[in-house]
């Protein structure tokens, strides 16, 4: 028994400072995917509105005026950046940004479009 107290005070030190943020739930958005190729991204590349690179399973587009540029969110479970806008990502709408556009066909087993839960964390 102690040994999994300790362990699982040992958890609380080791995880994120996120556990102290304020969490703001944002109920279910629409999630679609990009990726650098001239299609997706029309000729910007990897280059986002934060001025970071993008990088895939980490970097998002969100409209801002629902969220800011550098909102840590989560997206069923799965950490994510605010990173990004894009002309088509509106409202309840994010774009989760991929290496390849394989991957990007291959999204939501390659129906294009999924859905999710989504978690601010300020």
């Amino acid at each position: 028994m102690r040994k999994l107290i300790t362990i699982a005070t040992l958890l609380l030190f080791l995880l994120p400072t996120q556990v102290n943020a304020e969490v703001i739930d944002m109920g279910l958005f629409k999630l679609s995917a990009y990726c650098p190729c001239k299609s997706c991204s029309d000729n910007w590349g990897r280059q986002t509105k934060s001025g970071k690179m993008a990088t895939s399973n980490h970097t998002v587009a969100a409209d801002l005026t629902v969220m800011n540029i550098g909102d840590k969110i989560t997206i069923n479970g799965e950490e994510y950046v605010v990173e990004d806008c894009g002309s088509h990502v509106k409202g309840d709408h994010l774009d989760i940004f991929f290496d390849t556009h394989e991957e990007v066909d291959a999204f939501a087993n390659g129906k294009g479009i999924a859905y999710g839960n989504v978690l601010i964390w300020r």
